[in-house]
């Protein structure tokens, strides 16, 4: 019998242990001889890189992206190449602003009365509208008035 020691990592102690038996967990390997089947490991687990289906739906959500980047720059570019003078804008660091000269490269907007800035084309954007709001279905519960009225 041997005796052994080993590490509880939960109490930070150590504890000895009797081992009758000994694993070896290295094998003897022949690197000379070929495979005995005739098939190449990665064969053998079918499939290839694409067997797996992680793998699989990360592939086919970078071709999705890939192929909408495109659509989404033609937007964009037809917005900027029709700014016109006086046009409310916003920044893409959420200045609002209205044009007042436009450039091939650059685009400045008036952002107060006299205060005017020089804003890069590419971070020019059209004003958002503002999205109706849900009204919310009054809840069938009766409510505690007394509840309500905290101070």
């Amino acid at each position: 019998m041997a005796q052994m020691l080993l590490l509880n990592p939960f109490q930070m102690s150590y504890q000895e242990v009797n081992v009758q038996h000994t694993v070896n967990f290295i094998q003897d390997v022949n690197l000379d001889a070929p495979a005995s089947s005739g098939q190449s490991a990665q064969g053998a687990q079918g499939g290839g890189i694409f067997g797996n289906p992680i793998i699989l739906v990360l592939f086919m959500l970078a071709l999705l992206m890939i192929f909408m980047r495109p659509r989404q720059d033609k937007e964009g570019e037809k917005f900027r190449n029709a700014l016109q003078k006086e046009q409310d804008v916003v920044t893409s660091s959420g200045i609002f602003g209205k044009i007042k000269d436009i450039d091939e490269v650059s685009v400045t907007l008036e952002i107060a009365q006299g205060m005017k800035i020089k804003v890069d084309k590419r971070y020019v954007n059209p004003v958002p509208t503002p999205q109706p709001v849900k009204p919310e279905k009054p809840s069938r519960r009766k409510k505690d008035p007394s509840k309500d009225e905290k101070a």
